[in-house]
């Protein structure tokens, strides 16, 4: 049966050098809708950038992205507009302290698409119990979790109805029993049918619910497989080694 699943996001031959390190050697990477990709490697391996150039937050050396068929490389493209429909969650939550948990899911809403404030609440509510925090939606970032902080920063990237999520460590800053509730989130976006893609350590997260697992090193895509074959036999002595030693971890 031929594959009629729509490629959702598209890498080809992507460079990023910082001074003399050269982070991304040519990396190409095609995502279907609905997949869920998990990067790991080394620190320093160029994840985060790959992420970041994604949605072009880091421009690229060299090559070419394409997001549900725009190319956001191309200097014509409005990126602003392209960016909208981009979910990115950083380790740090990225929230305004001043405003709410209501405000800052609603703030891209009414600024960025032009919402009406009721309409802009109605979904920020929505997108708040949908990550189970409608009890805290006049919390400040300072009056809630670290992991609490992140689901609001998931929420306010749902609210925008993003085609693909970007998630660079969103576990890495939380205490370990935090962690969890996170990864709920994640999983249930995940079984939704969201394309994601995400750098994270979670080895028990990336077996229960990725489509694929890819070993970045020195900026290069290593080996990608199956959660099953990467975990359980991948190819590389140096892939088994990694996996290995997060496994280990968790």
């Amino acid at each position: 049966m031929a594959n009629t699943k729509k490629e959702i996001v598209k890498v080809k031959d992507l460079h990023k050098r910082y001074g003399q390190e050269e982070v991304l050697k040519g990396i190409s990477l095609e995502v279907q809708e609905g997949e869920v990709v998990i990067l790991v490697g080394p620190s320093g391996t160029g994840k985060s950038t790959l992420l970041r150039c994604i949605n072009q937050l880091t421009k690229p050396d060299a090559g070419q992205v394409w997001v549900n068929g725009i190319e956001l490389t191309d200097p014509k493209t409005d990126i602003d507009k392209a960016r909208q429909h981009i979910g990115m969650v950083f380790q740090d939550f990225n929230l305004f302290n001043h405003l709410t948990a209501l405000d800052n899911v609603t703030l891209g809403l009414t600024r960025v698409l032009g919402m009406d404030k009721d309409k802009a609440r109605d979904r920020a509510m929505y997108e708040l119990d949908r990550v189970g925090l409608c009890n805290k939606f006049m919390n400040y970032p300072g009056q809630l979790s670290g992991g609490q902080k992140q689901r609001v920063a998931i929420a306010r990237s749902l609210a925008m109805e993003p085609i693909v999520m970007l998630f660079d460590e969103p576990t890495s800053a939380l205490d370990p029993e935090l962690i969890g509730e996170v990864l709920v989130v994640m999983k249930d976006l995940a079984l939704a049918g969201m394309t994601m893609i995400c750098v994270t350590h979670e080895i028990g997260f990336a077996r229960d619910v990725s489509t694929r697992i890819i070993f970045m090193e020195h900026g290069n895509i290593v080996e990608q497989g199956s959660p099953k074959k990467m975990l359980n036999n991948p190819d590389l002595p140096r892939t088994k080694q990694f996996l290995g030693k997060i496994s280990d971890l968790h």
